[in-house]
């Protein structure tokens, strides 16, 4: 097959977004969901949550985030198929990762953010942004 590039980009990045989002929203649920003391005051990973703690609203965010990864996979196999789902995460990450830009530096014991959460949405649609075909008509016949 004699894929463009930036399709066979596009699709590894899609495809290691899908493993990170997966492992990390599918494990922060269940962790959530347990109250898992590794997320608590005092836990490894307590550095994952942000204040004050509503359960209820990261439950939501991580099976957003999860359901989300397995479209991650479904895009990297036909990504010319799933321009509008690509296009939507490119905007609704930037947005997100620009408002916990602002939150994150208005709250100076969430600094830190920035190199988790925000790097996360910024990174994901400025990704996508980067490797997504520009006119779909030009890449229409390399794909399958």
């Amino acid at each position: 097959m004699n894929e463009q590039p930036s399709l066979k980009g596009l699709k590894a990045f899609l495809n290691v977004y899908g493993v990170i989002s997966v492992l990390l929203f599918g494990g922060l649920f269940v962790l959530t969901m347990m109250d898992a003391p590794v997320l608590q005051e005092g836990g490894a990973l307590r550095f994952m949550r942000w204040e004050p703690l509503a359960k209820h609203i990261e439950l939501m965010l991580e099976g957003v985030y999860f359901v989300w990864a397995i479209f991650f996979f479904l895009a990297a196999r036909k990504p010319l198929q799933y321009l509008s789902f690509i296009d939507f995460t490119i905007w609704a990450n930037a947005v997100h990762g620009i408002i916990m830009t602002v939150q994150a530096g208005m709250m100076p014991a969430f600094h830190y953010k920035m190199f988790t959460d925000v790097a996360y949405c910024l990174v994901l649609a400025a990704g996508l942004l980067f490797l997504r075909p520009r006119a779909a008509g030009a890449v229409f016949n390399a794909a399958s």
